[in-house]
């Protein structure tokens, strides 16, 4: 299985850079910490990063064996998660099992991870949200690029239930879903 972290967006409503933010009490950046759940449930794991964070993600992951830092790759960049996809699949030849953690999750759990390993085509739902980018799946390079230029939807929503086929994997709500869309802000930050 290829763990694909999604660590190349903007973070606009962040304020900062999720990938490399150390959140305070966390023991590391959100990138090693998504890196470090997917390790022992993936045999290589590739971290979608982008030109303004690669140089920093290089040098928190980049010497981990088994971890290779891509960017998005013409005329399928700047499109969010599917950019991504794109850009990770298009270094394997074959169908491969993907599963997928965006950094602005650094709370989930290795055990939450493990069992969306074992459920093939799923991803997670809580109560209060569908989290598409905690998903499980088997594609191609050659069956994205496809249902992107033949649909031109990118939305990961769309490409994750109806190219995909997965299905909710249910879990309560709890800490362990939380995304980090906004920061709080500590007054004594600079």
């Amino acid at each position: 299985m290829i763990g694909l972290v999604y660590a190349g967006g903007k973070s606009i409503r962040f304020g900062k850079d999720k990938a490399t933010y150390h959140v305070p009490g966390l023991p590391a950046t959100n990138v090693q910490l998504a890196v470090e759940k997917l390790m022992p449930l993936c045999q290589q794991i590739i971290v979608c990063a982008n030109e303004t964070n690669r140089a920093h993600i290089i040098e928190l992951v980049g010497q981990v064996p088994a971890v290779q830092i891509i960017c998005d790759i013409p005329p399928y960049d700047h499109h969010g998660p599917l950019s991504a996809i794109i850009a990770c699949t298009s270094q394997f030849s074959i169908v491969q099992d993907y599963l997928t953690l965006a950094v602005d999750y650094p709370y989930i759990t290795k055990d939450a991870l493990a069992i969306l390993a074992r459920t093939s085509n799923s991803y997670i739902v809580t109560s209060q949200h569908k989290h598409y980018s905690l998903a499980h799946f088997s594609i191609s390079n050659e069956q994205v690029t496809t249902w992107v230029d033949n649909n031109s939807d990118w939305r990961l929503r769309s490409f994750i239930t109806n190219k995909c086929g997965c299905h909710p994997l249910a879990y309560r709500s709890s800490a362990k879903f939380s995304n980090l869309n906004y920061r709080e802000v500590d007054l004594n930050e600079k």
